[in-house]
């Protein structure tokens, strides 16, 4: 069943409908899925997951562009490009790739909304294509967009939901695609549950 799974998580094309979910792993309270893209040749990813916590001090997290380095799975680096506000901003970012490969990047546009009326928050992050010009020996993300869907839980917690459609780009070995599509989204995330779990102790 295992091995099932694997297969269905490393191979960019799939047989399966499009808008069906497969759990692929759940790891300490963190579930991960794929699914087939309508947008690119590999599987989207939906993480679901619990943390200890407050809205407002993901969203705080989130719009901290340059720390994203502590948190976020192989990022080298993460500068702020332009704000439109505190909560609306396009950044640039940095993966790191290990040797063969080259190292990935992308421009985003980030929008972050809270709604305290329906204690719930919105993130849509999605590159942008061409905002400036590929710098040499990096290869530029065709695609990335992450949406997070977000809500308050009673007892200071909050349950979210992140799905992305992600492209690598260039010619990506199968060990690479397991760092984007398995390990590299699982430990964001783990990383981002004990990033909360210490401003809640």
């Amino acid at each position: 069943m295992k091995a099932l799974m694997l297969l269905f998580l490393l191979l960019p094309y799939s047989s399966r409908m499009p808008g069906s979910w497969l759990l692929v792993k759940e790891q300490d309270g963190i579930k991960m899925y794929n699914r087939p893209s309508e947008h690119s040749k590999f599987n989207d990813i939906k993480i679901e997951t619990e943390f200890a916590g407050t809205l407002q001090q993901l969203a705080n997290i989130l719009a901290d562009v340059e720390k994203y380095t502590d948190w976020a799975y192989g990022t080298k680096t993460s500068t702020m490009i332009k704000k439109t506000s505190a909560y609306d901003f396009i950044y640039y970012s940095e993966i790191d790739v290990p040797w063969p490969a080259n190292n990935r990047d992308f421009y985003a546009h980030c929008k972050i909304m809270l709604d305290s009326a329906t204690q719930s928050l919105k993130v849509v992050s999605a590159s942008i294509k061409n905002y400036m010009p590929e710098k040499k020996n990096i290869v530029r993300l065709p695609l990335s967009s992450g949406t997070w869907n977000v809500t308050a839980l009673p007892n200071k917690k909050i349950h979210l939901e992140y799905i992305l459609e992600l492209d690598p780009g260039g010619n990506v070995p199968a060990w690479l695609l397991n760092l984007f599509s398995s390990k590299g989204p699982m430990e964001t995330f783990e990383n981002l549950k004990r990033k909360m779990k210490t401003l809640n102790r």
